[in-house]
């Protein structure tokens, strides 16, 4: 690709909600360090870590065998590769993840794998020794709501949302328990009228179209897509009978133990609120970082008195029946939030970990259970925040004279500005207007109420009814003016749709198959040559 014009923008120029804990994470700050690590996120921090993961026994043989047997049922010879090379002396990984969203999930998933290849090929190279890129996919979670629709731009520059509704609702079900009906079927037609003629339609839904098919589960789905973007990639599916086996001592530590990992994060959560930060994990008493699969559906665990209360059910267990339900049917069984690192990382010689704000926060509350569990924490990457800009959106930009922070306004407030600035004469005798009425019914109110005190509340509020109408006449008279120039104000919804829609950042509104049918697959390779995995602010790729 030719080079392309990359700025770095500060995030406090968006106008983001993003916690104070991320940003001085970003800014290197002295008082993120007790909870964060002292590290940073830089490559040296990254080699740093791969040398202290190295320090523990992993069974990296069966895992190496389990991931290539993943790699090679989806036909990625080269990320099956990848996988074995964790067996030689002194291998790490550099990890992401992410839930297995709808056709590939918001564009941010491009840019964390693209960030874990890059950071994967520059520690390979400074170290001389195998660093595999690996890809957690979060097939355990069971939140359909979250992963079973995207949004693209359609023909019309409009956001679009598709939505995967099947015949049966997947009720707690995991997503590698989510089997694809036929109705995916007609999700993929909508794709294919949504996204306007572009350079990589056709691949893109084919691409689509043989991943999300019938029979598929959601997970499977979502990995087959990644993978096809990214060969070189080891796209990890935890729900693997192989690696819940080889993760059982970690989840039956949480059991055995009543959730270290929990009064670790109160313990830490409440150092957070003392120093001015947020918990990111609401820590529940008396329930485990466990869940268990009963009758199809995924359930949180509690404990009370040596009993484990399965949420939902009727099902208890005491500890020793679920220790060996736990050993003899570990698929049933998956790490919460606050375990699934620990998990991660007893399996992986993890050196960095690439995540988003709310992940890098999850380990603010986290770190004290590495050093419980003797497992080594990794170097915490903040993935890349990116926008792609169109020569339209940019053109459009330019002409108003606009940043990407003020699309964050409500584009109907933009539209009004433009009109009094357009306007300046209609302004102005406003203006004037509404000065003579205040100022002629202050006089009004002065003098009544040196005659008579009581009255001046009655000339006040007749003041203010004064004004009223005029009020509503302005607002009339912006609106008329609008209508003059809606050719101007489609423009900036479109450019905003595509940029910032909904006032979030593109990344995150929109999905990651829109991108791709307007760009080509290409885009994976072009972007990963300007992408930056280390920048701390937020990276603006025109195209």
């Amino acid at each position: 690709m030719p080079e392309k014009p990359v700025d770095v923008i500060a995030y406090d120029a968006l106008h983001q909600p993003l916690s104070p804990l991320f940003l001085d994470y970003l800014a290197g700050h002295e008082r993120v360090r007790p909870f964060l690590g002292p590290g940073g996120f830089d490559l040296a921090a990254v080699a740093g870590a791969a040398e202290g993961t190295l320090s523990v026994e992993r069974p990296l043989a069966a895992v190496a065998e389990a991931l290539a047997r993943q790699q090679e049922g989806r036909g990625a010879a080269r990320a099956a590769g990848r996988a074995r090379k964790l067996r030689e002396r002194g291998a790490t990984a550099i990890v992401t993840g992410q839930q297995a969203g709808l056709f590939g999930g918001p564009l941010f998933v491009l840019w964390k794998a693209l960030a874990t290849v890059r950071v994967a090929a520059l520690l390979e190279n400074a170290r001389g020794r195998p660093v595999v890129p690996v890809f957690w996919v979060a097939s355990d979670d069971h939140d359909f709501a979250e992963i079973r629709s995207t949004s693209v731009i359609d023909a019309a520059g409009s956001i679009r949302t598709l939505r995967y509704a099947p015949r049966q609702e997947p009720v707690g079900r995991p997503a590698w328990a989510i089997a694809l009906d036929d109705t995916i079927g007609s999700v993929l037609e909508e794709l294919g009228q949504a996204v306007p003629p572009g350079l990589g339609r056709d691949e893109t839904l084919a691409l689509a179209a043989e991943c999300y098919r019938p029979d598929a589960t959601l997970s499977e789905a979502f990995a087959a897509f990644v993978s096809r973007l990214l060969p070189e990639l080891v796209v990890l599916d935890p729900a693997d009978a192989t690696l819940k086996r080889l993760m059982g001592p970690v989840l039956a530590r949480e059991l055995r133990e009543g959730s270290p990992t929990s009064r670790l994060a109160l313990d830490a959560g409440r150092d957070l609120l003392a120093a001015g930060y947020h918990q990111q994990v609401p820590v529940r008493p008396g329930f485990l970082n466990l869940f268990a699969v009963v009758e199809g559906e995924r359930h949180a665990l509690a404990l009370s008195n040596g009993v484990v209360e399965v949420r939902g059910t009727r099902e208890r267990w005491p500890i020793e029946e679920a220790l060996r339900r736990l050993e003899s049917e570990p698929a049933s069984w998956s790490p919460a939030a606050l375990l699934r690192p620990l998990a991660q990382d007893a399996l992986l010689p993890t050196a960095a970990y690439v995540g988003g704000p709310a992940e890098i926060a999850y380990h603010a509350q986290i770190g004290p259970s590495y050093e419980h569990f003797g497992i080594p924490r990794p170097a915490l990457l903040p993935r890349p925040s990116l926008t792609l800009v169109e020569p339209a959106q940019a053109r459009a930009l330019e002409a108003e004279r606009l940043t990407l922070g003020d699309l964050v306004q409500d584009p109907e407030a933009l539209v009004s500005r433009w009109a009094r600035e357009d306007y300046p004469d209609v302004e102005t005798a406003f203006t004037r207007a509404r000065e003579a009425i205040e100022r002629e019914m202050r006089g009004v109110e002065e003098a009544l109420g040196e005659h008579d005190p009581t009255l001046r509340a009655a000339a006040a509020t007749a003041r203010g009814r004064a004004v009223f109408p005029l009020e509503g006449l302005h607002e009339k008279a912006l609106r008329a003016l609008k209508k003059r120039d809606q050719g101007r104000a489609d423009r900036l919804r479109r450019t905003r749709d595509a940029l910032l829609p909904g006032g979030s950042l593109q990344e995150r509104g929109l999905g990651l198959v829109g991108a791709l049918s307007r760009h080509g697959l290409a885009l994976v390779s072009e972007i990963a040559e300007v992408l930056d995995p280390f920048a701390r602010g937020h990276q603006v790729v025109r195209r």
